[in-house]
């Protein structure tokens, strides 16, 4: 159940939030030298970031983190592959391993993992974590997928009322706000989860959202599907920016820091998936 995100050098493009709004952002690309797939996915205060990478597309993932310019490569012991979704700012982080046919959550504090598992579910991805080490993440069957919010040794089940095929929760704030998405046949719409309360997320006419982090400020790190695309975005305050790498086929926004950078990944005119890092998202809608 791992829904996967898709030398450096700087883009600028100028983004749309509404008719009236724009901001101008600089993208820095991060590649796993030789990699064909790099995925940024997670970031923290400090600007370290965690990804995957892969050399073949399909292929066996392998997770990395970048820190002061360089890759440490991330592996879950015996797995087929590795994902790193989640980095705090004390450096802990969070992701998910595949093992067969097992789907696996952990946490790893660069030297040793700590397994996650929700209780009789097969299946436990993992993907936010916040700077009192709770988790977020998803578990369940291939037919049928719950959020949950781990805190200590404790789980609780995060979906918003209603029926769904899928429910992840993706990111949580230090305030213990959280993020996700619903999925129903392919139909995904984003959701917020605080002090007892969901409420939707929605690109206003795209086909579908998914809300993958929360920063401390409450901006929302995501991406959308329109007739034209898939495109990032960054929400707060009742707007929407978009967020779009120039010269890419898709941009998807995964994580968000608490200084308002984002990561995530893009594809270009050939097919490569690259990872991104931006700068601060300065716009007045969003602050």
């Amino acid at each position: 159940m791992v829904r996967c995100a898709i030398a450096a050098f700087a883009l600028v493009v100028l983004c749309i939030a509404s008719p009236s709004a724009a901001a101008q952002v600089t993208y820095t690309t991060i590649d796993v030298p030789g990699a064909v797939v790099t995925a940024a996915q997670g970031i923290n205060t400090a600007g370290d970031v965690v990804g995957y990478y892969a050399y073949s597309n399909p292929g066996t993932a392998h997770a990395f983190l970048f820190r002061g310019g360089s890759f440490t490569f991330i592996d879950y012991p015996g797995a087929d592959s590795t994902y790193a979704t989640g980095i705090n700012d004390s450096g802990l982080i969070v992701g998910q391993a595949i093992k067969g046919t097992d789907e696996i959550g952990f946490t790893y504090d660069g030297a040793n993992f700590t397994t996650i598992r929700v209780p009789g579910k097969n299946a436990t991805s993992a993907w936010g974590i916040n700077n009192a080490g709770d988790v977020v993440g998803g578990a369940g069957t291939l037919a049928s997928f719950r959020g949950y919010e781990l805190r200590g040794h404790r789980f609780k089940v995060i979906s918003p009322p209603g029926n769904y095929v899928g429910v992840e929760a993706t990111g949580i704030n230090n305030f213990g706000e959280v993020v996700g998405f619903t999925n129903n046949g392919g139909d995904a719409k984003g959701f917020v989860y605080k002090h007892g309360q969901y409420k939707a997320l929605a690109f206003p006419g795209a086909m579908q959202t998914e809300a993958l982090g929360i920063n401390d400020s409450e901006m929302i790190s995501g991406y959308y599907i329109a007739p034209n695309g898939f495109f990032g975005f960054v929400f707060k305050n009742g707007s929407f920016l978009s967020l779009s790498v120039p010269g890419a086929k898709y941009t998807i926004v995964t994580g968000i820091n608490s200084t308002a950078q984002v990561v995530g990944g893009y594809t270009d005119s050939n097919n490569i998936d690259h990872g991104f890092v931006s700068t601060r998202i300065a716009n007045p809608l969003l602050h």
